[in-house]
């Protein structure tokens, strides 16, 4: 599989700024892929989909490295709901909250699939388990060592309520709906359903017209549809990630 810089960027918080620590973290992604092409597991997936997967991978690992708070929110709300800190699998002895876990990255590995493409996956594939357990050891070498993406680090860093800091917000929300890795594959169905409404407005208005009404459209529906694998709208995921209260 391919794994462009733009690809890369596209999912970055932030893109089309360049920020140090990138390099790092392409390299990481184009490791895995490289990992994935030369491993029997999972072949039979769309290019595109396995490019998804490792792009997801790695923006878990980008926010677990700099402990950005988007997978502590989710890890944290579903133990508090559910008694284990991910999806379908429970708690190994092994496991430290919020910190790099194998069964974190079988969970993004399956939700990307089963979410953002459609796909059905047994989430207890032994092939998923292989390829997880693969992946985690690669990113467990370079762990310590990994370098801090600042760019993830928004909590602490913004108020909610302080008009100075709307622009950065509303452009890290409009990331963390449609580009970040845990809501992105919940969002793009979202999007779907929403394609009526968006060829009609071209329809109405003509490409160049309608640019600003698709974006008002993208706006509507980032405000008012709940996504993600526990799904709230973005204004709750928000106040989870930035201001630790829903």
């Amino acid at each position: 599989m391919e794994i462009s810089v733009k690809d890369f960027m596209d999912r970055q918080p932030n893109n089309p700024r360049v920020e140090p620590t990138d390099q790092f973290y392409l390299w990481i992604a184009l490791r895995l892929a490289k990992l994935w092409d030369e491993s029997p597991w999972l072949r039979g997936l769309d290019d595109i989909v396995r490019r998804d997967v490792v792009l997801a991978v790695t923006g878990y690992y980008q926010d677990v490295v700099a402990d950005g708070g988007i997978w502590r929110t989710f890890s944290r709300l579903h133990n508090e709901r559910h008694g284990t800190p991910v999806p379908h699998y429970g708690r190994r002895e092994d496991y430290v909250d919020y910190e790099l876990n194998v069964d974190d990255v079988r969970y993004v590995i399956w939700w990307t699939i089963t979410g953002e493409q459609g796909g059905v996956l047994n989430p207890h594939d032994p092939e998923l388990e292989a390829l997880a357990l693969a992946f985690h050891m690669l990113l467990d070498e370079e762990y310590e060592e990994a370098p801090v993406p600042r760019q993830f680090c928004i909590a602490g860093e913004v108020d909610l309520d302080n008009p100075a800091d709307a622009r950065r917000i509303y452009d890290y929300a409009y990331w963390l709906y449609w580009r970040s890795f845990l809501i992105r594959p919940s969002s793009q169905a979202v999007m779907d359903r929403a394609m009526p409404e968006a060829h009609a407005i071209i329809a109405r208005a003509g490409e160049s017209d309608a640019r600003p009404l698709l974006q008002d459209l993208n706006d509507r529906l980032m405000s008012t549809e709940p996504a993600g694998p526990i799904p709230m709208t973005t204004a709750q995921w928000l106040r989870l990630i930035i201001d630790d209260s829903l």
